[in-house]
Parts: C-alpha cells; sequence; structure tokens
C-alpha cells in the first residue's frame, strides 16, 4: 500500500527532471540564467518539492548550479575550464588503462564485453531519441567506471568519478549534438579490445586517442552553443 502511494511522487518528480532537463539542453533555458522556483512550479503544474528535487539531481549532473540564498541558475558552458579537466582526464583515463591490463580480473572483463556488446546494440539501433543519446552517455560513463575500478585502485576511481562528473554537461551536449553518429564506440571499442588482450601500450595510445577526440569537438560544440544562443536571445 505504501509502495503504491509512493509511486505518483517519484513519477511527477522523474517527469519534472526530464521536462527541466530538456529545455536546459535544448538552449530554452540559457546559461546562466536565473531559474525561478515559483514560475517552473507553475510552468510544470507541480509543488516545489518534485521541482526542487529535480534540480538537486541536475545540480548534480552539472546542468545548474545552486547558490545558498539565491537559488539555481543555469549552468554556463565554460569551454576553456572543460578542455583544462579534459586535460586531466586524458592523464587519468590513460593509466587507468594500462594499469587495468595489469590489474584487471576475470570477471572485470567480462564486464568490459558486457558494456561493448551494449554499445554495439545501441550503435545499429535506428532510434536517435532523446533516450538514446541519455543510454549513449550512461554506457559511455559507465565504461570508464568498469575500467576504473579494474585497475584495484581506490584514489584512481575517486579521482576519475570527480572529473567527470565535472565535465557532465560537456558530454552531454557532445553526445546531443556533436557525435551524432556514435564515433565514440569505435574509440571505446579500442580501448576494451586492448585491455582485453592486456596491450597496455595499446590501451594507452586508444584512451589518449578518446580524449583528444572530445577535445577536437569542443570546439564544435562552442560553435553550436553560441549560435543557440544567439536564436535563443533574437
Amino acid at each position: 500500500m505504501s509502495a503504491t502511494n509512493k509511486e505518483p511522487k517519484v513519477s511527477l518528480r522523474e517527469a519534472t527532471y526530464s521536462q527541466l532537463k530538456d529545455l536546459i539542453l535544448n538552449g530554452q533555458l540559457r546559461p546562466s540564467e536565473r531559474l525561478s522556483e515559483n514560475n517552473l512550479a507553475k510552468r510544470f503544474g507541480v509543488s516545489r518539492t518534485p521541482l526542487r528535487e529535480a534540480l538537486m539531481k541536475l545540480e548534480e549532473e552539472g546542468l545548474v548550479v545552486g547558490q545558498r540564498n539565491l537559488g539555481y541558475t543555469v549552468t554556463d558552458l565554460d569551454i576553456t575550464g572543460f578542455c583544462n579537466l579534459l586535460v586531466v582526464r586524458e592523464a587519468l583515463d590513460v593509466c587507468a588503462a594500462k594499469l587495468a591490463c595489469e590489474k584487471a580480473t576475470d570477471e572485470d572483463l567480462a564486464r568490459l564485453r558486457d558494456v561493448i556488446e551494449q554499445m554495439a546494440v545501441l550503435k545499429v539501433s535506428d532510434n536517435r531519441t532523446p533516450s538514446d543519446a541519455a543510454q549513449n552517455l550512461q554506457l559511455g560513463l559507465h565504461i570508464h567506471r568498469v575500467i576504473a575500478e579494474a585497475t584495484k585502485n581506490d584514489a584512481l576511481v575517486r579521482a576519475t568519478d570527480q572529473i567527470y562528473q565535472q565535465l557532465r554537461l560537456a558530454l552531454w551536449l557532445e553526445v546531443l549534438w556533436v557525435d551524432l553518429e556514435h564515433t565514440d564506440f569505435d574509440e571505446h571499442k579500442a580501448i576494451a579490445d586492448a585491455i582485453l588482450a592486456r596491450d597496455p601500450e595499446e590501451a594507452a595510445k586508444a584512451a589518449s586517442a578518446h580524449v583528444q577526440s572530445s577535445l577536437k569537438n569542443m570546439s564544435k560544440l562552442e560553435r553550436i552553443w553560441h549560435h543557440r544562443r544567439a536564436v535563443g536571445s533574437g
């Protein structure tokens, strides 16, 4: 009985979260725009509770920023900052790939194969919906977590988690706006294949190439972002 009573609340929270996220990623809510909880609650026809839960979740994903006594604002796209984070990410990913070749157990390698299989299924799908983009991103994040955990180095896992959390907005937009052909699948597969073969040199090379691809995408992302801002303010 109690579980049934909770379902509408969870459903409402998720619906509010999805609607608000779409407004941000589609550029209808502009970077650095202050978010009025009252206006958003009326817009979505919800109370403040599911709205605040949605905002908290979006803050965890790096799409909004909350400030005490000031409320929430949409995160601005700091390309220079993201590129700096990608430089650090490259060092971490290369280190993780090399260590995974040495430390990964058979169970770790099985997990790695499973993620690649899921990515392959998504790649051949004819659907290109927001849901597909979300799944593509989640799998991309998950495979890096699997690789990091395979190193058996807790400090590396924590550092990787922190960097990827700060990169969340850029990664979302890269998947939605730039990587329209799932080219990241080939890059992830190259990393996985090298780890499965326990070849640290190839694993490091593939991990580095993957991040370099994201760095190149940042300039494309910046152009698209500025265009959307100009259209939105016009």
